[in-house]
């Protein structure tokens, strides 16, 4: 494998085996390197292979050149540890997305900015398994860049997680999704006049029914005929 070009002294752009455009990530990697020479594998600590997506190839040329190479590091470790907490395979995206939320987070922190989520505790409640490693996300962040950062970054992190778990969806569409959930529950709330057991089985599955007719919703996946499938009698299972 040979460089086809030198991005940072830690990142350079090859051909992959399959002949597309890849980033491989690295200390030292691309020093003193240039065009044409060969790859040191031993230094290779993160690959971004078979990119298809030129505008994310391209961002994420941008963001190697923008941001600390610990930090694209640091990205890489959450996933890591979000991959074997979930058994699931993350896409390099979700690496890319949290090494910039990080930077964004540092110089925010530089600047003495603040930035609330407003639907932080409705993160908490829709997507608790993704707010716990969130959470634990957090405590990397804190540990490896001696920091302290609210609880709001743990939900920022877990609608990323969302997010990546999600194809086809943007960050836009993620919020639109929780807000969706968070409207459906209050409708049903004051029209059966009753308060929801959040920790009874009846309303964790009544919330992953609401996050694929969600989903369903944003991409215009509904029948008309859908909504003769909800048992309405059900709901009163939900109540405390």
């Amino acid at each position: 494998m040979r460089i086809q070009r030198v991005l940072t002294n830690n990142a350079v752009l090859v051909l992959d085996e399959n002949h597309k455009e890849s980033i491989l990530c690295g200390k030292g990697i691309g020093f003193k390197k240039h065009t044409g020479d060969k790859i040191d594998e031993s230094l290779i600590n993160q690959r971004f292979i078979s990119i298809d997506d030129e505008s994310l190839l391209h961002h994420l040329e941008q963001l190697i050149d923008t941001i600390p190479y610990e930090y694209l590091c640091l990205a890489d470790d959450i996933v890591k540890m979000i991959q074997i907490s979930t058994q699931g395979k993350m896409n390099s995206p979700l690496v890319v997305a949290l090494a910039d939320h990080i930077y964004g987070v540092m110089q925010r922190k530089k600047e003495n900015i603040v930035i609330g989520l407003g639907l932080k505790y409705e993160v908490m409640r829709f997507y608790k398994k993704e707010y716990e490693l969130g959470m634990i996300a957090k405590e990397m962040i804190e540990n490896r860049l001696n920091v302290t950062l609210p609880n709001d970054e743990a939900a920022y992190i877990a609608l990323h997680i969302v997010n990546a778990q999600n194809d086809g969806f943007s960050m836009d569409g993620i919020y639109t999704i929780t807000r969706l959930i968070q409207d459906i529950l209050a409708i049903v709330r004051r029209f059966f006049h009753i308060e929801f057991d959040e920790e009874s089985a009846y309303y964790y599955r009544f919330i992953t029914h609401l996050k694929f007719f969600s989903q369903r919703i944003l991409k215009k996946d509904v029948q008309e005929s859908e909504s003769n499938d909800l048992n309405f009698s059900q709901f009163y299972s939900l109540r405390k």
